[in-house]
């Protein structure tokens, strides 16, 4: 019997391998660190997975909350706030899991919006080891709406520049190579309607849609050798409703008078909105998912985990397949699967010369198969948290989120974080890290033609805040050729 192996999978193979033989220059650091085994675990947990113990004397003991004012930042969503009210439960240092997760259990939940009118109201609850066994249990009720996403198209389409027309007159040049900002204040202009519009349209909303997401996720995992592998399984239950913005009326400039040095010249017209892409790509058949619908899915996932501290790692190997289907056997209104491999690595090339450098790798590969609608396509489900692609604060810094689209795609990540201060006030514990990085990713139409070439690229500066260790407070500032961005959030991408 012959072993076949597709092609996306050897490219999975492929990128794990790569971003794993740097975790293996940390052989013997663990040895560094004198404290005896513990012997009163109740079963087995691989010593790669204890906290550094710097990081155990400063960990808090017992249960608190942390009250968070979410002031975030992101440039298509705009200023975001909200709170979120989180109970962590640590337990002792006498307990014997404390040295091994980043709290025994966790509680959360948020009130959140932006001056773009995006809410995304989240309640989590997440228990490694619970009830002293080798499950674990997480769980999320998340009601989402955001009527500024973006798609720029499906596929390859979506690599080529942004290209307009001055003032979005039809009789003037194609402008190529264009930054998002001159592509958007160009479509923000009126032009003579095409048949089947009005007389005359902007294409301000040209690029944009509005999806509403109520949802809720369920999981399990069961840990084996050690902690160090996890088999997961879980579901997702979720309503999508999508709306379009083909004939709703905005502000759009005259092409005449609407730019002038003189304010009291200038001209903004109501207009109805032209057709905009996404309804021309539903139309021709390009991509489905017109009118929404529920999408209901079935998970299962393996995991391969070193790390010594979820939250902020300073060494360890995080390596993660899922498989993700949507069948209409419980009550999805489509048929497609999702493949995702990803692998992390995070290493401290200058142990015992600094306190904190840790040198933060990520790649992810990531299939569509079969009716996907266009909206889910970039939305991958992690063991841990879910993804969305390409562009944003969490793949392509440089980017606007979504700005590419495709059934298969690959990115990633590096990160170095540099802890350069730190400060204890009263009870609470703040460090400081400063983090340059670097971003590349593309999409492709098929799997099949997925290799390492024409890869999209942004790069830039952060700076994060772990405050009391398991909260990371985010500020990235991101470039490329295309865009330049500054997001504030928590937690870091991987």
């Amino acid at each position: 019997m012959k072993l076949r192996i597709s092609h996306s999978s050897k490219i999975a193979l492929l990128v794990l391998l790569l971003f794993s033989f740097p975790i293996f220059s940390e052989d013997g650091e663990e040895n560094e660190d004198k404290r005896p085994p513990r012997a009163d675990l109740p079963f087995e947990i691989n010593e790669k997975k204890r906290l550094s113990e710097r990081d155990f004397n400063n960990k808090k003991e017992n249960g608190y909350f942390t009250g968070l004012p979410l002031i975030n930042s992101d440039p298509n969503v705009g200023v975001g706030y909200g709170a979120r009210v989180l109970y962590f439960e640590n337990g002792t240092k006498e307990d014997p899991f404390f040295e091994y997760t980043p709290y025994r259990y966790r509680i959360f939940a948020q009130y959140f919006n932006t001056t773009k009118n995006a809410p995304y109201h989240w309640a989590s609850i997440d228990a490694p080891y619970v009830f002293d066994t080798q499950w674990r249990l997480r769980g999320d009720l998340i009601y989402g709406r955001n009527p500024n996403l973006l798609y720029f198209g499906y596929g390859e389409e979506t690599l080529k520049p942004l290209s307009y027309r001055d003032r979005n007159d039809p009789n003037q040049p194609l402008v190529r190579n264009a930054t998002f900002n001159d592509y958007q204040e160009a479509q923000s202009y009126r032009r003579p309607g095409n048949a089947g519009e009005a007389p005359f349209v902007t294409d301000r909303q040209f690029n944009r849609y509005d999806l509403e997401n109520p949802n809720i996720q369920l999981s399990g995992e069961r840990s084996f050798f050690g902690g160090t592998v996890r088999l997961v399984g879980g579901t997702r239950f979720s309503k999508q409703t999508l709306r379009t913005f083909d004939g709703k009326v905005f502000r759009a400039r005259d092409p005449f008078f609407g730019n002038t040095d003189f304010s009291i010249l200038n001209v903004d017209v109501d207009t109805p909105n032209g057709r905009t892409k996404v309804t021309e790509d539903l139309e021709s058949g390009k991509i489905v998912g017109a009118n929404g619908g529920y999408i209901n899915t079935l998970r299962a996932g393996i995991v391969y985990d070193t790390r010594d501290f979820e939250p902020d790692p300073n060494r360890g190997l995080f390596l993660e397949y899922t498989h993700e289907k949507s069948v209409r056997a419980i009550g999805s209104d489509f048929d497609f699967n999702r493949n995702v491999a990803s692998a992390r690595v995070f290493f401290s090339p200058l142990k015992g010369m600094v306190e904190k450098l840790v040198v933060a790798g990520r790649a992810t590969a990531v299939q569509n198969n079969g009716n996907t609608p266009f909206f889910e396509v970039n939305q991958f489900w992690g063991t841990e948290t879910n993804q969305a692609g390409l562009g944003g604060r969490t793949t392509l810094r440089g980017y606007k989120q979504d700005r590419f689209t495709g059934p298969s795609n690959a990115f990633a990540n590096l990160e170095v974080r540099w802890k350069f201060a730190s400060l204890d006030w009263g009870t609470q514990h703040f460090d400081f890290q400063l983090v340059p990085f670097y971003d590349v990713g593309r999409v492709w139409d098929d799997y099949k033609k997925m290799n390492f070439k024409d890869y999209k690229h942004s790069r830039g500066l952060g700076l994060r805040i772990p405050w009391n260790q398991a909260t990371i407070i985010y500020i990235d500032y991101g470039v490329s050729d295309e865009d330049r961005q500054t997001f504030v959030n928590f937690n870091h991408i991987f």
